[in-house]
């Protein structure tokens, strides 16, 4: 188990930054907010807390995706004034509030993710104009390492902590922005603010499969094998992911 918490997110997050590296920011973040992290922390609870236990961390991910978008909207309206520490601390600060705000919502967690997937047609409304005379580029492959190491220790922790934290923050702190940080900065530092803006706010996109994947799995456990359920919850994903993506492209 321990061997599947190091390697299993690491090569996750190599294989997704390994096939956004040509398609630049936006669709990097797209592809960032697809369930990588947040499922293999919810398959990882699966194994060792339950179904039950999961089914309630599923729900809560959903509305932490709201959380996770509040971060990025904190960090791109920082990132027109400053460089990325200060924008790195805003925007944990904004994710903080959220999740905060969060067990006001525990009464009806199916509403509160029905309600987080409502708010992401707004919340692409809320980041800033990339500046236009910012530079463009997509994360070098110099920031692979820190990606791969966040991404294992996150799992460690949150995995590890389950049984203290109970579903419910367990949930929340699975969508703890790691990507989205060590993303953000990293192509902030390398490429501009404009770049991490359009990279943080395509992430919008990416959490309508997130959202998916976590409804289809909270209502699939339970009522299937683990394995047929989470089989479900990522074709569910994939296809939401890729009507998006479409989506976007023909808009434009």
């Amino acid at each position: 188990m321990l061997l599947l918490k190091l390697l299993l997110v690491p090569a996750l997050i190599w294989l997704i930054t390994a096939a956004a590296r040509k398609w630049g920011p936006g669709v990097a973040g797209a592809l960032a907010g697809f369930p990588v992290i947040t499922g293999s922390i919810l398959l990882i609870l699966t194994l060792e807390q339950g179904p039950d236990f999961t089914r309630q961390a599923a729900l809560a991910s959903a509305l932490g995706a709201a959380a996770n978008v509040v971060f990025g909207i904190a960090y791109s309206w920082a990132a027109l004034r400053w460089r990325w520490p200060p924008c790195l601390a805003l925007g944990v600060v904004g994710y903080a509030l959220a999740v905060a705000a969060s067990p006001s919502a525990a009464a009806a967690p199916w509403l509160a993710a029905w309600l987080a997937l409502a708010f992401l047609p707004l919340a692409g409304r809320l980041f800033p104009a990339p500046p236009a005379a910012a530079a463009q580029g997509a994360p070098r492959e110099a920031g692979m390492a820190p990606r791969m190491l966040a991404g294992a220790l996150l799992v460690l922790i949150i995995t590890s902590l389950s049984h203290r934290l109970g579903p419910a923050l367990s949930g929340a702190l699975a969508v703890f922005p790691v990507l989205a940080s060590v993303l953000g900065a990293f192509t902030h530092a390398s490429a501009g603010p404009a770049a991490a803006i359009r990279l943080l706010r395509g992430m919008v996109r990416g959490f309508y499969a997130f959202i998916a994947f976590c409804l289809a799995l909270a209502g699939s456990l339970g009522q299937l094998p683990a394995a047929s359920a989470f089989l479900l919850a990522l074709s569910l994903a994939a296809l939401v992911q890729l009507a998006v993506m479409w989506l976007g492209r023909h808009r434009h």
